[in-house]
């Protein structure tokens, strides 16, 4: 199998802590450009990830490929057992995706930009701020998403949360968790885990070649 993806994309980050936890032999490439005829050869959407089976069938969006992977390749379980923790799960992966991720997707643009738009700015991080708070109420308090173990939500909220607690500071939100004590000591707890620590340093590594060094 190959995965499509870029090591800057929180919703490519989630899979990968999927194909790593699991000890998957998937090929990662990335994509022959954005949108592009090339890439939409292989994925319609052009959008990253997707992922390529053995048979040349094209499986896009990230909770779809996490699905299809825990189902595939069910031990190590990634999907909580309990079926409430198993929806909380699902719920914190989806509030990452409709709620804080494109709260700061207009910021993004802002970063190199000659004038800023400081009434973009402030909405971004204003709605930043909504969408994380959001989090806080059905976040885990034992250091990881839900379920007491690594989940496929932790995927999810490593990337919102480290463009969050990145991108953020940028725009004079110097503590973004600061209003979210459950939350901030999760982010502090899934930096220890080894496959959370390790995502971490490659959305790091991959945020600083984006930006020039």
């Amino acid at each position: 199998m190959k995965l499509y993806q870029l090591n800057l994309s929180p919703y490519t980050a989630r899979v990968r802590l999927l194909c790593y936890a699991k000890g998957l032999d998937i090929e990662f490439a990335e994509p022959p450009g954005f949108r592009t005829d090339a890439y939409k050869q292989v994925n319609p959407v052009g959008k990253i990830p997707a992922l390529e089976l053995d048979d040349g069938t094209v499986l896009p969006e990230s909770e779809v490929i996490c699905e299809y992977l825990e189902d595939r390749f069910p031990e190590p379980a990634m999907r909580p057992a309990d079926p409430f923790e198993a929806a909380r799960a699902r719920l914190l992966a989806r509030m990452i995706d409709l709620y804080v991720i494109p709260a700061m997707s207009p910021l993004f643009g802002q970063l190199q930009a000659a004038q800023k738009d400081q009434q973009l700015i402030a909405d971004g991080v204003t709605n930043a701020r909504t969408a994380i708070g959001y989090l806080e109420q059905y976040i885990g308090e034992d250091g990881f998403a839900a379920g007491g173990k690594l989940s496929h939500a932790d995927g999810a909220l490593i990337g919102g949360l480290f463009f969050a607690t990145s991108l953020l500071p940028l725009f004079g939100l110097a503590e973004p968790l600061a209003d979210t004590p459950k939350l901030a000591a999760y982010w502090q707890a899934i930096q220890k885990d080894a496959i959370g620590a390790r995502l971490i340093g490659e959305l790091g590594e991959a945020l600083k070649a984006a930006m020039g060094g």
